[in-house]
């Protein structure tokens, strides 16, 4: 069995959260909004006491212990406006993961994808640079690319602006005459990329410069925090191959899928009975770090001759916050 095949349970889930966005859109009518303005009674001379805000981050109290603690409010899972601060705060903050390295292995390979509303493309060039972009042409914000593959360059389908795979405008049609245009200064928008074992990262910070080159362990650490050696040694073997993607359509937000994950071996023995039975469930444990929560647990019984689903002694399951999961 080729070391390639694990890499099959390794995925990101980042598409999850433009269909997180569709499943609170489908709750608009009944969602708790965001600000909600309290009048005060008049007080004396017909005088109004100032409005107060309230927000549905303040109906969570992260101070309660854990045996006292309810589950997030509502309005959490079903109002638009706080996902899209869920978005600023969480996703576009730090480091995410977005590919795979082997699908930019080669100059002029690249991939596209979304995260939340931004559109990004991700290509290494012919000195063998990997870039990141994103994803719409400087003129009237057309997307460039789709999928994956290979390109010599990127060509609006719009109005054929074309960019060279390290983000430079190499033509803009028809602008004869135009004056105080600039070519310099309308290549494509850079994201700060780096890499590390067989993953791409993104940084989508608007305040962060993609200027310099990063560091793969530097981004590795700020990505998984004091995980990343443990992850390094037990789960990312450099070798790893990509091998294909599964896109899926999962009609929920995006938290109630990780809480599914994070759920362990509580649901296990109920929803998945087939796996339970390769588990030994008295021995999963969970161990919690600042970025990362780790689940393992001992294996069950060895298959027959004929299963090459698992390999290993140990069942081993990382969720990398906010939203990435690796099964071994």
């Amino acid at each position: 069995m080729s070391m390639a095949t694990t890499m099959l349970v390794i995925k990101p889930v980042s598409p999850l959260i433009c269909q997180s966005r569709r499943a609170r859109l489908n709750h608009r009518t009944t969602h708790t909004p965001l600000h909600r303005v309290m009048t005060h009674p008049t007080t004396c001379l017909g005088s109004v006491a100032p409005s107060a805000t309230k927000s549905p981050v303040d109906d969570f109290d992260p101070e309660l212990p854990i045996e006292e603690a309810l589950t997030p409010p509502s309005s959490w899972y079903t109002d638009p406006s706080f996902l899209d601060l869920e978005l600023d705060r969480v996703f576009y903050r730090g480091w995410q993961a977005v590919g795979y390295t082997d699908q930019v292995k080669s100059p002029q390979d690249f991939f596209t994808g979304r995260l939340g509303n931004v559109e990004f493309v991700v290509c290494r060039d012919e000195n063998g640079k990997i870039h990141a972009f994103h994803n719409v042409c400087r003129h009237h914000a057309s997307l460039l690319a789709s999928g994956s593959g290979r390109k010599s360059c990127f060509v609006c389908p719009y109005h054929g602006w074309t960019y060279a795979l390290n983000g430079a405008l190499l033509r803009a049609t028809r602008i004869k005459g135009i004056r105080n245009f600039d070519v310099k200064e309308f290549g494509l928008v850079p994201l700060k990329v780096a890499t590390w074992g067989p993953f791409v990262l993104l940084n989508f910070e608007k305040d962060v410069s993609p200027a310099h080159k990063v560091e793969s362990d530097i981004a590795a650490k700020e990505w998984a925090g004091s995980c990343v050696d443990i992850l390094g040694n037990s789960c990312i073997d450099p070798s790893l191959t990509y091998l294909c993607s599964r896109e899926y359509t999962v009609e929920c937000n995006w938290k109630v899928f990780c809480d599914n994950y994070l759920d362990g071996g509580y649901h296990v023995p109920y929803a998945h009975k087939g796996l339970a039975s390769g588990l030994k469930l008295d021995s999963y444990s969970t161990t919690i770090h600042e970025k990362v929560s780790l689940q393992i647990c001992e294996g069950g019984s060895a298959g027959s001759a004929d299963d090459f689903d698992r390999l290993g002694a140990k069942a081993l399951y990382a969720f990398i916050y906010p939203n990435f999961m690796i099964n071994r």
